[in-house]
């Protein structure tokens, strides 16, 4: 992937304990189970640039089809692009941490991280000047970003007895990202953060923004709180809507979170899991592509084109318009991804154990998100159908 002075990365790291809990002042303290305080530093590397091909450093020619040939029998070659300046991408990452386990039979364990990582010679796809070769992009160590978070998890052990067993775990992550460096240019173009339709991009890494962040026109409303077409904010007061006009929503949540929970009655089992996210935005793609009149209407056939039920403020939808934020809607969400309900036979002959289950994946999702799932990884909703919810049944036999 890289040439041969860059090929071999050196990533050193290093840990350091103090376990707490052994220490005088803390010994006797019978609320204190475990108590440890950790700080660590370690620096990773990434070369995944595989969907470049091999030797993308180096001046490689591809054989054209037969049918372009200018001579018959004489093959035509293309020049493929390549980057000769390829190296790793660097992350550093400075950490923190609490390790505690508190008051009687371990009733209240978990952890408590805060780090700060360091993301340098990151490794993107970026424009490169036309001409050079039958592409307009290519992979180069483009950026750096600084990402600074603290993540909870917990443990809690609510009722512990002979017949009945409940704990709760979960976990919850803050995490916030800025892009400190873009090299020759104010942003590069996000990896998947481009709209159905040519050239069209939705999301960036910008300078002082978080990385992912949509790229956007302010949009402008009636007194009945629709869409006026076409019609933005023009936020530097200049007299006209142009890109200056333009500004940044972060598509990424800052908050995460998931939690679990088990419960056991003498032979019944239940165990339920949860997961979701506070803020960020999602870009409706299918509200854009489907929601506006025009839409039905046949191009060539005489058959009507699918579209939307509901409100259709768009008669058609304006070039400017395709970026506007009335198509980005906030993400959040709780999702129950699992839960199951069983019973354990444990005398069925012998040592034999048998459990009978029910469960369901995907049962309920709960979000204002108008699309179908606001759960997409690079902030913009293509799904025209949902995530299927799972009902299932099943036997587990234990000789």
């Amino acid at each position: 992937m890289f040439p041969s002075d860059r090929r071999w990365g050196y990533f050193p790291a290093a840990g350091l304990a103090w376990k707490m809990k052994e220490e005088s002042f803390l010994k006797n303290i019978e609320s204190i189970n475990d108590l440890k305080l950790r700080v660590g530093y370690g620096v990773t590397g990434n070369s995944d640039i595989r969907s470049q091909g091999y030797y993308p450093y180096t001046a490689l020619f591809s054989p054209g089809n037969q049918n372009g040939q200018y001579l018959p029998g004489v093959n035509i070659y293309s020049a493929n692009a390549f980057n000769p300046n390829l190296t790793w991408e660097k992350s550093a990452t400075t950490n923190i941490g609490i390790d505690f386990d508190l008051f009687k039979n371990g009733f209240l364990s978990g952890s408590v991280d805060a780090y700060i990582r360091k993301t340098t010679d990151l490794l993107a796809t970026v424009q490169f000047p036309p001409g050079q070769f039958l592409t307009n992009q290519f992979v180069s160590n483009a950026a750096a970003i600084t990402n600074k978070g603290i993540e909870l998890s917990l443990t809690a052990k609510l009722y512990s007895s002979d017949d009945m067993n409940w704990s709760v775990s979960g976990n919850m992550s803050y995490n916030k990202g800025k892009v400190d460096e873009v090299n020759g240019a104010t942003r590069i173009a996000a990896s998947g953060g481009g709209l159905p339709g040519i050239g069209r991009t939705l999301s960036y890494h910008a300078i002082g923004e978080q990385p992912q962040s949509a790229w956007v026109f302010e949009q402008v409303y009636d007194n009945a709180g629709q869409p006026i077409p076409n019609v933005f904010v023009d936020r530097n007061g200049d007299g006209s809507i142009n890109d200056d006009d333009k500004y940044y929503v972060a598509l990424v949540p800052n908050w995460n979170f998931g939690f679990s929970t088990t419960f056991n009655y003498k032979k019944f089992d239940l165990n339920a899991s949860f997961r979701g996210q506070l803020g960020g935005n999602v870009y409706n793609s299918v509200k854009y592509q489907y929601g506006w009149e025009q839409k039905v209407v046949p191009n060539i056939s005489q058959n009507l084109n699918n579209n939307l039920n509901g409100n259709l403020p768009f008669v058609t939808i304006a070039e400017n318009s395709v970026v506007s934020d009335y198509f980005l809607e906030d993400a959040t969400f709780l999702r129950c991804e699992s839960l199951s309900i069983g019973y354990m036979f444990d005398k069925l002959f012998k040592s034999a154990t048998l459990r009978l289950y029910v469960g369901a994946n995907n049962l309920f999702l709960i979000t204002k998100y108008s699309g179908q799932d606001p759960e997409n990884f690079n902030g913009i909703d293509t799904n025209f159908y949902p995530r299927p919810r799972v009902f299932n049944t099943g036997v587990t036999i234990d000789f």
